[in-house]
């Protein structure tokens, strides 16, 4: 935390968010502009880590209308703060790496928005790069697409290394000057035809690097949608390590390991041993991908051929007493020792998959049902939509009215009133 933030938040009513992903950061940051003093205990890497840069509000993007659905004010400055991410006032299209050009609500900014190029020419660079090929690629994505020949690569291990690493030789400003002069030799023959370049996932990892690398080369530049794990993962840590040291937010790598009542506050409990007393708690700890809930059905309990009981296939990884459930009522234990049909609870099998809804059972506002002064946001929130911009707008919400708790409870205090442990 900055020393003029630590100071001016020395007497303020204490937050704990559990979780510094999407919607971790999102709370973070609000509940530090409502005044409160904050700490968020990062558990390691989770989903947001996987981020692949394209930006939805809405759970599937069909068409160009659907992704300008609008984004809440507070959730727009959040993003702002993080910095690296464009919202194109009509949304934008993407290309991915699987051949697909895809509507989306906004993007990274080293992504290549391509809807204001429509119809015209553009180039994807030949480059020997793992699951890159240009060629097939420029077939898939349609008739306006070309492979361009052009020296990306300018050493041996460039052909193997990771994406990411790939990606960071690009944060120096000389590599990415040599990359812009072999880009403008590679276009020169026909200038006049390419309005764009898409190169593999390489433009940077301390920040995007599309904009300036546009600027060198005269043509717009950037990247696909890629896999999971690779930049824009890390663009966004590095964004939001940032946002959370300039908002004065104390930023502890732990893994928390329960959420408890403890007197007239939370008691958040590391698995390390450290502890965080708070006037409320944000959970935002991630769903199935980011660890913060867990496929546990009885047939899981361990030394035992037939389990000794029966309870829902889902449950919270950290201990905390918060009800878990979907479609807006706790889940039902089922009527086997051996739990429901796996295929009736995930895509493709069902319409409506349980594990996609399952969670912390919450109000508009975050506040978990049945524990005053506990909120929660994001992918472990029960019946949210899994996007990155919902997880995005639920932790401002979570944050704000976290921080309002805090301040009123600061003012007239109050015994927190939890539900029944959710765990068996």
């Amino acid at each position: 935390m900055s020393g003029a933030h630590a100071e001016a938040n020395a007497g303020a009513p204490h937050v704990v968010v559990v979780g510094a992903g999407v919607a971790g950061t999102a709370a973070a940051l609000a509940a530090a502009r409502a005044g409160a003093r904050v700490t968020a205990v990062d558990g390691g890497t989770g989903a947001s880590a996987l981020a692949t840069g394209a930006l939805d509000l809405v759970d599937r993007p069909a068409s160009p209308r659907a992704a300008r659905d609008a984004l809440p004010g507070a959730a727009r400055g959040l993003l702002d703060a993080l910095g690296g991410y464009v919202l194109p006032e009509g949304g934008a299209l993407l290309l991915t790496t699987a051949g697909v050009v895809r509507p989306a609500r906004g993007h990274d900014a080293a992504l290549l928005d391509v809807a204001p190029l429509a119809g015209r020419r553009i180039g994807v660079v030949r480059c020997h790069r793992p699951g890159w090929d240009a060629d097939a690629l420029a077939h898939a994505w349609g008739d306006a697409y070309a492979p361009l020949d052009a020296t990306v690569l300018r050493h041996a291990d460039e052909r193997v290394v990771p994406d990411a690493d790939f990606a960071a030789r690009h944060d120096d400003d000389a590599r990415l000057a040599w990359l812009a002069e072999r880009l403008r030799e590679a276009i020169a023959p026909g200038a006049r035809g390419w309005c764009g370049l898409v190169l593999p996932p390489s433009l940077g990892v301390e920040r995007p690097r599309a904009a300036a690398l546009s600027s060198r080369v005269g043509l717009p530049c950037g990247e696909p949608v890629a896999a999971p794990g690779g930049p824009s993962g890390l663009r966004f840590e590095r964004g939001r390590d940032r946002a959370l040291s300039a908002a004065g937010v104390e930023h502890v790598r732990a893994r928390v390991a329960s959420v408890q009542p403890a007197g007239d506050r939370w008691r958040v409990s590391a698995d390390d041993g450290r502890a965080f007393d708070a006037r409320a708690v944000v959970v935002a700890s991630g769903g199935l991908v980011g660890r913060g809930l867990e496929y546990a059905p009885a047939e899981t309990m361990h030394a035992s051929a037939l389990p000794p009981l029966s309870r829902p296939p889902v449950r919270l990884a950290l201990d905390a007493p918060l009800a878990v459930g979907a479609h807006g009522r706790r889940l039902d234990v089922p009527g086997t020792l051996f739990g429901p049909a796996p295929e009736s609870l995930a895509w493709p099998f069902a319409r409506d998959p349980l594990l996609d809804r399952a969670g912390v059972l919450a109000g508009e506002d975050g506040a978990a049902r049945g524990a005053r002064g506990v909120f929660v946001a994001g992918d472990v929130v029960a019946d949210a939509a899994r996007t990155w911009l919902d997880a995005l707008a639920a932790g401002a919400r979570a944050g704000a009215a976290a921080a309002q708790h805090a301040l009123t409870a600061r003012s007239a205090p109050s015994s927190p009133r939890a539900a029944p442990a959710s765990r068996p």
